[in-house]
């Protein structure tokens, strides 16, 4: 089995000066005394040991500590402070670890180890003092919440042409995940893998292909093919986390004071959207207006594209966006006089599903027409804010849950 536990240690180291302060004192006493019977020439004695003197008595003075670093996130209303802000940075930022779901606190983790953590979106960072910053093991701890422990799942012996086999865990890694462990920091920042690569639907509903390793899930997103976004690290952060508060545990993250009053003024379904989470400032984004409703696109960054119909029935749909430069600009059928069939990413999912053509109907503008967004997530749901209207478009956990509300 493979050992994975932990140790922590701490030196405290300090600088001994008492000696060195000892013959100053003796030496100013020396001079003092000799003074008082030679004084011209002590006075010149005087000014060469003051002189000789002065880089000793700069070593025992303390030297002041370097001003730590803070840095503030309004998408979750946490800060980061240093030495953990600095690993952060180091080793991916954003992208590699999401942004700050608590405040700095100390917590005992995994029964052996006390001392201060931040949990965030995709990860756990630990401060271990003299050993440095680390990263929590939230892919072996998600499985085992889930009551499949890594140690549960078949072995391989043998790792397929292409892929590389651990003899560690007893289990290979094959591409994508392959070249992702290997060219992000591999063994260091996510661990062996612990589960072959299997099928699944994570906690947002995505489902594909995924693998755990003993710090990280990585998911595959086809929809990305080709992009630097086509492996994405789970967000284990936010699942592990939520697994250990209890029911009515007050929200890590607020609703942004723009969206509040919307918030408060949201129909039946707002408990059910859960806590908020991250928010998204000025994205791009486009709407376009059709017979019984409209079609809204919006691009989160790190290749999260999404569509979302709206219907005048106050139903909804949300799609992935995996239109790309080469597929067919407009759907080839022809459009009643009049009206227009959407183009692009809206176009796509409008062919492709025939049960959102008859209920949106056709377009009634022949293009869609640029918007700037703000998007607030929310466990169960999504707050789209369009700036040039001030309407909020509220998108709940059912298809039927969804509302219009203007600022």
């Amino acid at each position: 089995m493979l050992n994975i536990g932990r140790r922590v240690s701490a030196q405290v180291v300090g600088n001994n000066y008492q000696s060195r302060v000892l013959w100053i004192l003796v030496m100013l006493s020396f001079v003092e005394c000799c003074a008082r019977k030679e004084p011209d020439t002590m006075r010149r004695l005087l000014i060469f040991l003051a002189l000789a003197m002065l880089p000793l008595a700069m070593l025992v003075l303390p030297h002041p500590a370097s001003a730590q670093r803070t840095r503030c996130f309004n998408e979750t209303g946490y800060c980061v402070s240093d030495p953990i802000l600095g690993y952060w940075e180091r080793n991916g930022g954003l992208a590699v670890f999401g942004y700050p779901i608590t405040d700095l606190r100390v917590e005992t983790v995994e029964g052996t180890w006390t001392g201060p953590v931040q949990w965030f979106e995709r990860d756990r960072l630990e401060d271990h003092g003299a050993e440095g910053v680390m990263a929590g093991r939230l892919g072996a701890q998600i499985l085992e919440l889930q009551g499949r422990p890594w140690t549960s799942w078949p072995q391989v012996d043998s790792a397929p042409r292409g892929c590389r086999y651990f003899p560690m865990t007893g289990h290979s890694v094959c591409p994508p995940f392959i070249g992702y462990w290997e060219q992000n920091g591999g063994l260091e920042r996510f661990g062996y893998p612990i589960t072959e690569a299997i099928t699944e639907t994570n906690a947002d509903g995505w489902t594909g292909t995924t693998q755990y390793f003993e710090r990280r899930r990585m998911e595959h997103h086809v929809e990305n093919r080709g992009t630097q976004f086509e492996v994405l690290l789970g967000l284990l952060g936010s699942e592990v986390y939520r697994f250990g508060q209890a029911p009515g545990t007050t929200c890590q993250t607020r609703v942004i004071p723009d969206l509040q009053s919307v918030y408060d003024r949201i129909g039946y379904f707002r408990d059910e959207m859960g806590c908020p989470g991250a928010t998204v400032y000025d994205r791009p984004a486009a709407i376009q207006n059709f017979e019984r409703g409209l079609m809204l696109w919006s691009d989160l960054g790190n290749g999260d594209r999404r569509i979302y119909a709206y219907m005048v029935y106050n139903n909804y749909r949300r799609y992935n966006d995996t239109w790309q430069e080469g597929d067919p600009d407009t759907p080839n059928v022809t459009p009643p006089p009049g009206l227009y069939a959407p183009r692009r990413g809206f176009g796509k999912v409008w062919i492709n599903d025939p049960t959102l053509r008859n209920e949106i109907g056709w377009a009634v503008e022949k293009m869609e027409r640029a918007e700037t967004a703000t998007i607030q997530d929310f466990d169960n749901g999504v707050l789209v804010w369009i700036k040039s209207t001030d309407t909020v478009y509220v998108f709940g956990p059912n298809e039927w849950n969804a509302q219009v509300i203007t600022r």
